[in-house]
């Protein structure tokens, strides 16, 4: 499947199932004592793709946040934790938009493995547009509500991760 370059996008492909961001690669500096990625740089890793699909796809990220005082802020994130990556493994996003409406978004990211070919974590995200100055919630503009719905629809299709919607909790014998 093509991949989003952070700096050119192909829009050809901001339709894709799933949308594939850029390659990367464990580097030393987020190996902890396990000896494996340490699970902050995890999130670190999920919060970079969701900015590039915030300004780069939807075109409602940081300069949009600057330019009109609005900014997408995150609800609600839940990961699950598949398998382990280490230094130097290389790996992708991938992103899936799950549901929609005016003022939220729903949103499935995954970190699939390229040495591995298997998906290592899940993360799962509620966000909702707001107004910067006010600090109260207003609707997407158009013309993201519209990729949106392009997106939710294309991606129905799409196997989603088992473990979405999953609550949190020790299994009870």
């Amino acid at each position: 499947m093509p991949k989003i370059n952070e700096n050119i996008i192909d829009y050809n492909q901001l339709y894709q199932t799933p949308i594939i961001l850029s390659e990367k690669k464990v580097i030393a500096d987020w190996i902890d004592y396990n000896g494996h990625m340490n699970v902050a740089y995890y999130t670190l890793v999920f919060d970079k793709a969701l900015d590039i699909f915030l300004e780069k796809i939807l075109g409602i990220g940081e300069t949009y946040a600057h330019e009109s005082k609005q900014g997408p802020f995150v609800l609600q994130a839940h990961y699950h934790y598949l398998n382990e990556m280490t230094l130097d493994e290389r790996f992708n996003v991938r992103l899936l938009v799950i549901d929609h409406d005016q003022k939220r978004m729903h949103l499935c990211l995954d970190i699939f493995s390229k040495d591995k070919k298997k998906v290592i974590a899940v993360s799962e995200k509620i966000l909702i547009n707001v107004n910067l100055d006010i600090r109260k919630s207003e609707s997407y503009p158009l013309s993201a509500y519209k990729k949106l719905q392009k997106l939710k629809n294309t991606h129905a299709e799409f196997d989603f991760p088992a473990v979405l919607g999953k609550s949190i909790g020790l299994k009870k014998k």
